[in-house]
């Protein structure tokens, strides 16, 4: 029964951090939009692909992971303004991203 019982709360902490990430995510991303695409290399360094694609640029960010990478995606306008992110990937491999759009965009 005490194994059950510690197994569950260590299940618990671990989806707390998680949806803690996923959270830091979706709103530093959403802090994004509309600021000079530099913030987001600010946040996340420097992006490991920069496509242009029309007349936007497509930044993508990348990190590995043995479950699942995280990938970061953004359209800038041709000033460099954020008009559309994405991410996708397992929340772990997330966490250096979250962390520095937490930095640079701090929650309110």
């Amino acid at each position: 029964m005490k194994s059950w019982v510690i197994a569950v709360v260590i299940g618990l902490g671990l989806a707390g951090c998680t949806s803690q990430a996923i959270e830091q995510m979706n709103s530093g991303l959403s802090s994004a939009l509309g600021q000079h695409v530099s913030s987001l290399e600010d946040a996340l360094g420097k992006p490991a692909e920069v496509v242009r694609e029309g007349n936007q640029t497509r930044y993508r960010w990348f990190k590995e992971s043995h479950i699942e990478p995280c990938n970061v995606e953004v359209w800038a306008d041709v000033e460099g303004l954020v008009r559309k992110t994405s991410w996708t990937g397992y929340r772990g491999a997330c966490e250096a991203f979250a962390d520095g759009l937490t930095r640079v965009f701090p929650t309110k």
